[in-house]
């Protein structure tokens, strides 16, 4: 009897047994050995169904994140530089937060202001806490390019060669040609899938790639809740191609300790450090008068003004004393020490200036300046308000003021310390090769640390990281759907590795 309830046991638990072992004669195998071999792969077998390692999730959501971007595309959320929110951005928010919320997600927001915030709690075991992980992209595209019907074009096993686009609005032909310095990466995208528009209109990849992997990264964790990760916030922003991006997000309660943007372009790139950005504007007050009256109260203030910017970038001191700033061209032929944007490359540093005469009695002279160390523009700003100060007592009747706007921030500079050695293991991870550039403009993790800048809680620097975007904002740009799948496995790679840190005490 006893037997016999071994035998139809160990026949009952082949089912489960692994096809080798189930072709093995049950009296070859030690019934308790079936048995522990039988429950041990069966373990297994959910573990890995209800969470699965990143590349077999990544290949699972593949068709999902590329069908995502198709439809996200047919969205015109332009921004704009004259309306505070656009009809097309408030379609998207709300159909992107009524996607969340579908997804379970209850801690969700819409603002006042569109921003979509999203918190996902912890679910990593009690004492083990890792710090708080942001991610962020924006919705709107760019009002320069219209996006307005746009007809995507799907191009499966791309074979090389010209792509013939249709016409621009202008009439002219669109075309891509990977023999141009502009389009060559296409050469890197033989029989890959790569997406244009029809010509007619931009694509708006930047930023729907990005968007798209976060939406999808989202979905994920919705139906996995058992995949280990500390707590997430995710921020979509509106304005982000008009520069109002940061605009209200001290008022969002997004304040990650480790972040990263998805809105970079191709081939790997880490977007790892950015300019800092300072506007210094030095206001010169004379009187009003008619020029006519020669014992009225009229001063000339634009002489003074003059005289200002010829000392900001001609004083002979400069190169001695600021030889070491990235704005300083110490070795200027023409008498100009400070560089201008056209003499500025790479690492190095510069200074613009305009001209403002807002009323007859007022010039205002706007500088922006522009450097990856913070210091640089400090330092600048305080040669400018010394120069000023010492006018002030040569044109004793016109006045001086000066005030400074920190317009952005280098993520470099506020990013966690570990945000590269992360970087590099989930790109490791995903066997793609991590490329670190420098931006020579402003991102949105850059707007948001500066909106912060003067807050308890300001919100770190975010790197920035490649999401497949080409020729972004005009009619020719076009998605690498393999560089977005990619990027979509390197963000599943960064959830794991901040799980794996220890917060900040």
């Amino acid at each position: 009897m006893k037997n016999s309830f071994a035998v139809t046991l160990a026949l009952v638990l082949s089912s489960f047994l692994p096809t080798g072992l189930q072709a093995a004669p049950i009296n070859s195998l030690d019934l308790h050995t079936q048995i522990q071999r039988a429950i041990t792969q069966s373990v297994f077998d959910m573990q890995k169904d209800r969470n699965p390692n990143n590349p077999t999730l990544a290949k699972k959501y593949r068709s999902i994140l590329f069908e995502r971007f198709l439809r996200y595309v047919k969205y015109n959320s332009q921004s704009s530089y004259t309306e505070e929110i656009t009809p097309g951005q408030i379609q998207m928010a709300k159909d992107l937060y009524k996607e969340i919320v579908g997804m379970g997600y209850k801690d969700a927001q819409l603002t006042d202001h569109y921003y979509i915030f999203v918190r996902i709690p912890s679910n990593l075991p009690k004492g083990q806490k890792a710090p708080i992980l942001g991610l962020t992209g924006h919705f709107d595209v760019t009002p320069d390019v219209t996006t307005d019907n746009v007809k995507a074009n799907v191009i499966k096993n791309y074979q090389g060669g010209k792509i013939e686009l249709g016409l621009n609005p202008q009439g002219e032909k669109q075309v891509l040609d990977p023999d141009t310095p502009r389009d060559a990466y296409l050469k890197t995208q033989i029989g890959k899938t790569i997406v244009t528009s029809d010509g007619s209109t931009n694509l708006g990849a930047d930023d729907r790639a990005g968007l798209s992997i976060l939406m999808t990264l989202m979905e994920m964790l919705a139906t996995y809740p058992e995949k280990p990760h500390g707590e997430i916030q995710i921020v979509l922003a509106p304005n982000e191609e008009t520069g109002g991006a940061a605009d209200y997000i001290a008022s969002v309660p997004y304040r990650p300790e480790i972040a990263f943007d998805f809105d970079g372009s191709v081939d790997g790139e880490l977007m790892t450090d950015n300019f800092n950005a300072l506007q210094i504007l030095v206001t010169v007050k004379g009187h009003e008068g008619h020029q006519s009256n020669a014992d009225g109260p009229y001063v000339n203030h634009g002489l003074a003004a003059g005289d200002l910017i010829r000392q900001v970038y001609e004083d002979p001191s400069i190169p001695r004393r600021f030889a070491h700033n990235s704005i300083v061209d110490a070795n200027s032929q023409t008498g100009h020490w400070l560089r201008l944007p056209s003499e500025s490359r790479g690492k190095q540093g510069y200074m613009d200036v305009f001209i403002n005469r807002p009323s007859n009695d007022i010039t205002i002279a706007d500088f922006r300046a522009r450097s990856f160390k913070q210091a640089d523009l400090d330092e600048m700003a305080d040669f400018i308000r010394e120069i000023s100060d010492s006018l002030a007592k040569k044109y004793p009747k016109i006045e001086f003021s000066m005030e400074t706007k920190s317009t952005y921030n280098n993520v470099g500079e506020t990013a966690h310390p570990a945000s590269f050695e992360v970087s590099r293991k989930a790109f490791e991870a995903a066997g793609v090769k991590m490329r670190p550039v420098s931006e020579r403009a402003g991102t949105t993790g850059a707007v948001f640390a500066a909106a912060t800048k003067n807050d308890p809680e300001k919100i770190v620097g975010s790197y920035m990281l490649f999401t497949g975007q080409n020729n972004m904002h005009s009619y020719t740009e076009w998605l690498s759907e393999e560089d977005m799948y990619k990027s979509f496995l390197v963000g599943l790679n960064i959830i794991d590795q901040v799980a794996l840190l220890e917060a900040e005490k």
